[in-house]
């Protein structure tokens, strides 16, 4: 994430030592959903440079656990319960990969997976479809049952298709935009409640 200089989310995130100004929208979900607790152990895709790790892992404390991982490389953070790994969601084998790592299932799964953009609205829109649609198959396959997923989309046609799929799983789901998003952006986050589990497919 590039800082945008007199972006305040920006400012901030410098000041506080966050890696990245996506810090915030977690925050703000946080404090609006209270995503994450004690104990807790996270799933969070798409993590790099770390700036969602850094917000749930002293949220979940030492008792809990943070796995992060992204197709890039990610800086280890300053926490003994937070694994950080390098690999692409889209892999065939990513979900065997995540459960040989860490066997037993989450209660939490984050998603900040975004393409990287073309310029071509539509096109853009299917790569960020296609990458949330997988972020939702891996929550339904890892999550406890109970558990929450929160995913980013880019709102567009598929959005209303997203959220249908979402909610054959879990009992309660929000479409929210969080203040620290760059305005006039098409990003949203799809807050998703009370896993049903059971899934297998």
């Amino acid at each position: 994430m590039v800082y945008i200089p007199h972006d305040k989310f920006a400012r901030r995130a410098k000041k506080e030592g966050y890696r990245a100004r996506s810090a915030y929208k977690l925050l703000d979900l946080q404090r609006k959903f209270r995503i994450l607790k004690t104990g807790q152990r996270v799933l969070d895709l798409g993590a790099a440079p770390g700036s969602w790790t850094q917000v749930a892992a002293p949220i979940v404390g030492q008792k809990g656990k943070v796995i992060a991982v992204d197709i890039v490389s990610i800086k280890p953070l300053d926490f003994a319960w937070v694994k950080t790994f390098q690999k692409d969601i889209q892999d065939e084998d990513f979900i065997e990969f995540i459960k040989q790592k860490e066997p037993q299932l989450f209660d939490v799964v984050l998603s900040d997976v975004a393409p990287s953009t073309t310029g071509i609205k539509e096109r853009d829109q299917a790569l960020s479809y296609e990458l949330s649609s997988r972020a939702l198959k891996i929550a339904t396959q890892l999550l406890n049952k109970g558990g929450t997923m929160v995913i980013k989309v880019f709102e567009g046609p598929d959005t209303p298709a997203l959220i249908k799929e979402a909610e054959k799983h879990f009992s309660r789901v929000h479409l929210v935009k969080p203040e620290a998003s760059t305005k006039g952006s098409k990003e949203m986050y799809i807050v998703a409640r009370n896993f049903r589990g059971g899934q297998t497919a």
